[in-house]
């Protein structure tokens, strides 16, 4: 998979990446882990890390970004029993269908809320950071295989800015490859 981050070069964090269905699908099966089932109980503020805002995402996402048939539901108040025999972590969604969309393109903010992709959101992020201080901004590509997908999902456990940590502040940022 391959993921499109907008960097802060100045301060040197990840405003937000752009990504495609393959990436979100593998970011919202991760609430297929038991923890996703735990998640709801544990108010968004008081969540360590983003897996909060990954939560929120899901339930605020409109029905119409969503694959035809998914009931949000599945992800969101997954039983253990349902987990029995699976394997969870995959970078490969084990529905067919996925989660979202194909024909999307969606924005996930460091601190992984993911909304569909639009130039005002984008820009309303990018004017929101270039209040704070001047920013210079790059673009760069990375590569997300299993390593970085185990290094997204520990990030997302303890930190607030995910991407940043996982590309930009790492060990992982010297292996994930950039195209």
């Amino acid at each position: 998979m391959t993921l499109k981050l907008l960097i802060d070069v100045g301060s040197n964090k990840v405003l937000f990446a752009e990504a495609e269905k393959d990436f979100i699908d593998f970011m919202f099966s991760l609430l297929l882990l038991p923890l996703g089932s735990i998640i709801k109980f544990v108010p968004p503020r008081t969540t360590l890390g983003s897996f909060g805002k990954l939560y929120q995402s899901v339930e605020n996402i409109n029905d119409t970004y969503l694959v035809p048939n998914l009931n949000k539901s599945t992800l969101l108040q997954l039983t253990v029993s349902a987990l029995v025999g699976a394997s969870p972590l995959h970078l490969e969604v084990t529905s067919v269908e996925g989660f979202v969309k194909e024909v999307v393109t969606y924005m996930i903010t460091d601190d992984l809320e993911v909304t569909p992709m639009s130039a005002i959101s984008a820009i309303t992020l990018i004017n929101r950071f270039s209040m704070k201080n001047d920013v210079r901004l790059e673009k760069k590509a990375v590569v997300v295989a299993m390593k970085e997908g185990l290094a997204l999902l520990e990030a997302s456990l303890k930190y607030v800015t995910t991407l940043t940590d996982v590309f930009l502040n790492s060990s992982t940022k010297n292996a994930a490859s950039t195209v």
